[in-house]
Formats: C-alpha cells, structure tokens, sequence
C-alpha cells in the first residue's frame, strides 16, 4: 500500500513539473513575440516618418535632405520600391540642375524628359521639371539672340532695293521663337495643357517616331495627302511646309489624348498641322490634320506677322 501511494505521488510531481515547464516555454514564446512585433512597429514609425519628411524636403525644394531623408527610409525599409523610386527621381531632378548650370542643355532636356515622362514617382517633382523643362527652353532662346546680336556687324548704306519677297526674306527667327515659346506656355494654361519645344538637338519621341527627324522619311500626310516637310531655321524654301517649329505634351501628360503639333510656313502662310495618331498603320503613315483651334492659329499667324 505504502508503495502504491509513493508511485501516485511521484506521477503527481513529476507531471505538475512538465506543467510548469511547459508554462515557462509558452510564457518565453509569447514574450519573444512580442519583442520582434516591437520592434517591427517602431521600423515602420521610423520609415514613415523619414518618408514624410523626405516628401517635405521636396515640397520646400531641399532636394539634399529629401535624398537624405529617403536613405534613412531604405534603412527601415530595404524593400521599398516607393522609398527608391524617389531617391532616384530627386538624384536625377539635382542632376539637370548641375547641367542646367554647366549650360549643357541638352542633356539637361533629355534627363528631364525621364522626369517628367516617369509614371510614379512624386507629382512636385513632375512640375519642378516641367517648370525646369520651360526655363532651359527661354535660356536656349536668349542665348541664340545674344549671340546673334554680337555677331552682327553694323549695316552699311546700300542703294535702294525690291522689296523682298515671302520665300526670299526671313519670315521665321529667334525672337518669333521666343515669342512662340511665351505664348505656348500661356495657351497651354488655358487649355490645361502642357508643352514642350522640341527641335533637332531635342528630339520628340511620338510613340516611336523621332520628331524632326522622321520629317526626312516622307511619310507625312496632311488631309490625308501625302506632303513634304522640313525642318527650317527661316520658313523660306517655296512649295513645301518649313517646319519652323514643334511642341508636344506627350511627356507632360498622363492622359490618352496627347498632341503633337508643327508650325509651318508654307509659301509665306503661316499653318499649325497637329496629329493625335497613337498607332501605326499598314501605310507607315503619320496623318495630321490643320488645327481648328482659332486661338492657336491666330496666335501663330500673328506671330509670323510680325
């Protein structure tokens, strides 16, 4: 009997001991957990509030913090594709700074193009460049008439002349371009629209096609009629549209409906052809089409006027 009560004892306390035991482990497992969903919560306070202040850094234009501030953030945050994202895109905004002040404008334009064109990214930092994109633009301009103005000696008395003629004078120049800069910018306000001056040393990219350049391949349609169009500095070769300039909002714009626009002279005539095309056909044919828009084309013909 003795035995008997000695054996049930000792199955009590050995099993009130794997009890207690077993409390221990579960009591250590829960408490560990608890340490690493700790820890993880204040990671995510301390990416947050990096992300936030980087964001800010931007609004204020501090673009040294801002790349700062999202460093941290990839600190916390190894993974985060916004976090990177943005670090590149401020990087790449003080980048065309440095170009911009280096007076490399055309890479500065086509660095600018990647930030503006980026579909993600900070919305601010798509109007800094775009706001960037209009300043190189007017400091190109300024810069070609300073330097025609140096260049140019003063004229000597010559004798009396025919008036000169549409396709024999100089019906486009550097202050018509100017001019047109100015009043793009405030027509496209209007429209809310936003454009971008391309040329032969910036080129537009129009789903593909390289703008002026494809100009050489003839494959332009105006009315649905093949026609001949060439870039010109001064909109003065006779029977052909002189393509005096281009401006397009495909890069500033996230919507389906995007323009590209030339401004031609033909025979002296001042013509805005534009094209919505956004696909190819079995023709290899870009169709454009006169603008109906009064506003712009008689902005443009006054301009030419002038």
């Amino acid at each position: 009997m003795k035995k008997l009560l000695i054996g049930v004892c000792s199955c009590v306390i050995i099993g009130l001991m794997a009890s207690c035991s077993n409390n221990k482990s579960v009591t250590s497992t829960t408490s560990d957990e608890a340490t690493v969903t700790s820890t993880s919560d204040k990671k995510q306070k301390e990416y947050d509030s990096a992300m936030a202040k980087g964001k800010e850094a931007i609004v204020d234009k501090d673009m040294s913090k801002a790349v700062a501030a999202f460093q941290l953030a990839l600190e916390y945050r190894k993974d985060s594709d916004e976090a990177k994202k943005l670090a590149e895109q401020v990087t790449l905004y003080q980048n065309v700074l440095s170009l911009k002040d280096k007076k490399e404008y055309s890479k500065a334009l086509k660095e600018l193009s990647v930030l503006v064109e980026a579909k993600d990214g900070s919305k601010a930092l798509k109007q800094y460049g775009k706001e960037l994109t209009e300043d190189i633009n007017k400091e190109i301009v300024e810069e070609r008439e300073d330097s025609k103005k140096e260049t140019t000696e003063p004229s000597k008395p010559t004798a009396p002349s025919a008036p000169p003629t549409a396709t024999t004078d100089t019906v486009w120049n550097l202050q018509k371009r100017s001019e047109l800069l100015a009043f793009m910018q405030s027509w496209g306000d209007v429209m809310g629209q936003s454009y971008i001056e391309y040329s032969p040393s910036f080129e537009a990219n129009w789903y593909g096609y390289s703008f002026p350049s494809t100009l050489t391949r003839n494959n332009i349609a105006v009315g649905g009629n093949q026609v001949i169009l060439q870039w010109s500095e001064m909109g003065t070769v006779s029977d052909i549209y002189n393509v005096v300039a281009i401006y397009s909002d495909i890069a500033t714009t996230t919507k389906m409906d995007r323009h590209l626009y030339l401004f031609t002279i033909l025979n002296g005539q001042p013509v805005v052809l534009v094209t919505m095309q956004n696909q190819g056909n079995a023709e290899n044919m870009i169709y454009f089409e006169q603008s109906q828009n009064a506003d712009l084309n008689n902005g443009f013909a006054e301009i030419v006027g002038n």
